[in-house]
């Protein structure tokens, strides 16, 4: 593993694998750079993988207080540390609405991008609207009974996502006031206006199950970008690098090999 200082003197802890044109990947929310673990190596056989800890996640320092403006200066300042000029982007939930902040105001940083489980705008993070919609049944549960329950709503192949957030725990985990930070952190963001705009290829992969950020949201992104294809995974909800990888590194080397 590997850190560099971002423009305000935050910590991001960073890993590479693999040789070939640069593809930096952004992980989602509450997650961490082992999210990608299970598809990195397979990508690095024909590109240079760049996998960071977002701040306030994983092993990256946690500030009391951040913005969705600051996960975009720190993937810059990666670019910078790296010596990248241009890259392609693969964001993941989260990791997509940085890559979306990321290519609206620097398009000639980005190569091809690659958006997973999006969405183009939000009030509150989806995981505070989904748990605003399903109060009812999760009301007096635990946190991991809750847990439980929503999972419902965002995938499909339950068993594969649960060994997969079982690794990324084992890695990092976050507390409550720090979830809290990091949700706020990705609230009130509004890219619409600017979709048309985007100049770039662009690749939008959704889960037929995903109920944190439906199909509908991709679809919307898709219908604004030019440049762009949408890809609906039949047997997965929001984690559709977890639920079905193999599919997933095969459509990502197809897009970026087009």
């Amino acid at each position: 593993m590997s850190e560099f200082k971002s423009m305000d003197g935050t910590m991001i802890n960073y890993e590479t694998t693999g040789s070939g044109d640069p593809l930096i990947m952004i992980h989602g929310l509450n997650g961490n750079l082992k999210m990608f673990e299970g598809i990195k190596e397979a990508l690095g056989e024909n590109y240079r993988v760049i996998t960071y800890d977002v701040r306030g996640h994983g092993h990256s320092d946690r500030p009391q207080d951040y913005a969705l403006d600051d996960h975009i200066d720190d993937c810059l300042e990666l670019f910078t540390h790296l010596d990248i000029k241009k890259a392609h982007i693969l964001g993941y939930s989260m990791g997509a609405y940085i890559a979306l902040g990321l290519v609206t105001r620097y398009p000639r940083k980005v190569d091809k991008l690659i958006l997973v489980g999006a969405k183009s705008n939000a009030a509150v993070s989806s995981f505070a609207r989904l748990m605003m919609e399903h109060r009812s049944e999760i009301k007096n549960k635990s946190k991991k009974e809750a847990l439980e329950i929503l999972n419902d709503y965002m995938f499909y192949n339950k068993e594969k996502v649960k060994a997969w957030q079982n690794a990324v725990n084992q890695y990092s985990t976050l507390d409550a006031n720090e979830e809290a930070v990091a949700s706020r952190s990705i609230s009130g963001f509004d890219y619409r206006k600017e979709l048309h705009k985007v100049p770039n290829t662009t690749l939008l992969i959704t889960g037929e199950y995903d109920r944190l950020n439906p199909s509908e949201e991709s679809e919307l992104i898709a219908r604004y970008i030019p440049n762009s294809q949408l890809v609906k995974f039949k047997y997965s909800g929001h984690a559709p690098l977890a639920e079905e990888p193999e599919r997933f590194v095969e459509e990502v080397q197809s897009f970026l090999k087009q």
